[in-house]
């Protein structure tokens, strides 16, 4: 049975376990793991703290999800759901989409990174979008390999994409590269040279 603070959709669009993700997300960008708390989640997304236990039973599964939840994988997800088989247009979409969802959770993946020193164990939840979007480029760089279009390893042509995105979206807002350096004009130099390097 759906409570009405279930139920409830706020001025800005967002359900009640929008709000209680977003709220999250937040706090975790100040605080990390431990100093996130299911009170201040609560008092954020001005929710009972027992809604929060109803949604997602306890902190470990509303962390796992708040790391899930975000317009910028949903969207990278999409974009690699309906590539057009074009190579250089289709891994340029790609690209970008990364870029972008990266870029939006670099708060994220910087704390994770570092507190994974301290609580392994917590890291793989952190990988399960990218780990999710690793899949299906590596299905789709596999079709083109298997066509003769291009050749080489699928998953490691994959890891040198991902690997290329996570370093400039990582990176980008403290080097300063100059105009050949900003993301809109390596991404497309990125592809033309991935694709010389792989092409048959």
């Amino acid at each position: 049975m759906l409570h009405a603070e279930d139920r409830t959709i706020s001025h800005d669009g967002l359900s009640t376990r929008e709000r209680i993700l977003r709220a999250t997300r937040e706090i975790f960008e100040r605080n990390g793991t431990r100093g996130t708390t299911t009170r201040e989640v609560a008092d954020r997304a001005g929710v009972n703290e027992a809604t929060i236990f109803r949604h997602f039973g306890n902190k470990t599964n509303l962390l796992e999800a708040m790391r899930g939840w975000s317009a910028a994988t949903a969207g990278l997800t999409a974009v690699v759901d309906n590539l057009s088989g074009d190579l250089a247009v289709d891994l340029t979409l790609v690209c970008n989409a990364m870029y972008r969802g990266m870029t939006y959770n670099k708060a994220i993946i910087r704390i994770s990174l570092a507190e994974e020193a301290t609580d392994p164990g917590q890291l793989p939840s952190c990988f399960k979008a990218p780990t999710e979007i690793m899949h299906r480029l590596v299905a789709y760089l596999q079709g083109h390999i298997d066509s003769g279009a291009i050749k080489g390893n699928a998953r490691q042509l994959a890891a040198m994409i991902m690997g290329m995105m996570f370093a400039l979206a990582m990176k980008s807002d403290r080097l300063d590269w100059g105009e050949e350096g900003r993301p809109e004009a390596l991404i497309p130099v990125f592809v033309n040279t991935f694709l010389t390097g792989v092409k048959n």
